[in-house]
């Protein structure tokens, strides 16, 4: 048995297919991947550690010794986001945090308040704050094409339709937490007005390349 780290744009079934495994037996090696109860399969993360059979190749020796036996930390603007949690707009005047994520996005004036549809400015300030460069705006149809696609992967930017001109009437954006049959799982912002982790259908991903990384 042999130690894999996950790439972005990695599944189950494409890297047991990589190492000549079954799905079935994927899943024996790593029983932790898949959730007690539903069988849903967890999102992977870049970095994570997954057990294969066979050798690994392309790694130095030196690397594999040193590879941790759990999971590696998630991508950094998604420890960024989950920070955030529980964010949420004031009743009476406005919440200086949501403040920064619209600032970040280079917006002023009679716009810079917490009712601004801010849920791209959110994923644009913690992009930015782990140290890449975001796409620097507060609507989500700008982010369409910025970094690379990527297939469902946690951490993942998604984009949700509909895709419009309009900031306030735009669809949605946030950071992959989870999915299952139906649904993937946010953490994202304006949400309920807050900073949370919900979720949205399926049939809402744009149809083209929903998933987004930033490099």
């Amino acid at each position: 048995m042999a130690q894999y780290s996950v790439q972005p744009g990695d599944n189950p079934s494409k890297i047991a297919k990589s190492f000549g495994m079954t799905l079935a037996q994927f899943q024996k090696l790593n029983p932790g991947l898949v959730e007690w109860g539903s069988g849903n399969w967890k999102v992977l993360f870049p970095g994570q550690i997954v057990n294969v059979n066979g050798v690994v190749t392309g790694l130095p020796p030196e690397t594999v010794a040193s590879a941790p036996t759990s999971f590696a930390a998630p991508p950094p603007w998604m420890q960024i986001a989950i920070m955030e949690q529980g964010v949420q707009e004031w009743a009476n005047g406005d919440n200086p945090r949501i403040l920064e994520y619209l600032k970040s996005c280079g917006i002023s004036g009679s716009l810079l308040h917490d009712e601004t549809a801010w849920c791209a400015a959110f994923v644009n300030w913690c992009v930015l704050r782990s140290g890449y460069q975001p796409k620097g705006s507060a609507k989500v149809s700008d982010w369409w094409g910025w970094g690379r696609p990527v297939a469902a992967t946690y951490g993942a930017i998604c984009i949700l339709q509909p895709l419009t001109t309009d900031q306030a009437n735009s669809g949605h954006i946030g950071f992959l937490h989870a999915q299952d049959a139906t649904n993937v799982w946010l953490l994202s912002g304006n949400s309920a007005n807050q900073v949370r982790i919900s979720a949205y259908p399926k049939s809402k991903l744009i149809h083209n390349a929903p998933y987004r990384w930033a490099f």
